[in-house]
């Protein structure tokens, strides 16, 4: 079966391209015109999305060195030990909504230290699958759209995290 998926995998882009080219042929249609033109509408979003994905890496960095995530760590604990919420995932509830790859890697840690078949790790991996990272998409997606009122997206966003953080712990407990 791997073999199998690892030829279709080689075959795909030069299937694609030849099948794009063989259309464009047969329609006679400018191809290398239609290419340019979308080669620069995709750099041009890159460098459009480039700022928003800066800032919310730089805002990621100022909060870990700063020391501000330890201290928003120790003044959720209590709260998250009343709701029954195990202390490996305060870090992850807190990071997940502004980073996925930051979250992907405080996921490898919960997963190190607490292991995978446990509550911890069972409930790191649904939130990881399950919640979204919400001022991510809020400030790309908003930004480049250039969506100035987001309107109910963020309480939205906040309030179906927080089911999520919920639904994940509670469900995996009775794994």
């Amino acid at each position: 079966m791997n073999s199998v998926l690892n030829t279709l995998s080689i075959l795909f882009i030069p299937a694609m391209l030849t099948f794009i080219l063989g259309y464009g042929m047969i329609k006679r249609a400018p191809i290398y015109d239609y290419f340019i033109e979308g080669a620069k509408e995709g750099l041009q979003s890159a460098v459009e999305i480039l700022p928003f994905i800066i800032a919310i890496f730089v805002g990621i960095e100022s909060l870990v060195s700063s020391g501000a995530m330890d201290f928003f760590e120790n003044l959720m604990r209590p709260l998250f030990e009343r709701l029954g919420i195990p202390e490996g995932l305060i870090s992850l509830i807190l990071l997940r909504p502004v980073s996925g790859s930051g979250a992907l890697v405080n996921l490898q840690q919960v997963l190190e230290s607490s292991g995978a078949d446990g509550l911890t790790g069972r409930a790191a991996s649904v939130m990881m699958g399950s919640c979204e990272t919400i001022f991510y998409v809020l400030a790309l997606y908003f930004g480049v759209t250039k969506v100035k009122q987001i309107r109910h997206a963020l309480p939205v966003g906040i309030i179906t995290y927080i089911a999520g953080v919920f639904l994940s712990v509670w469900i995996c407990s009775y794994i």
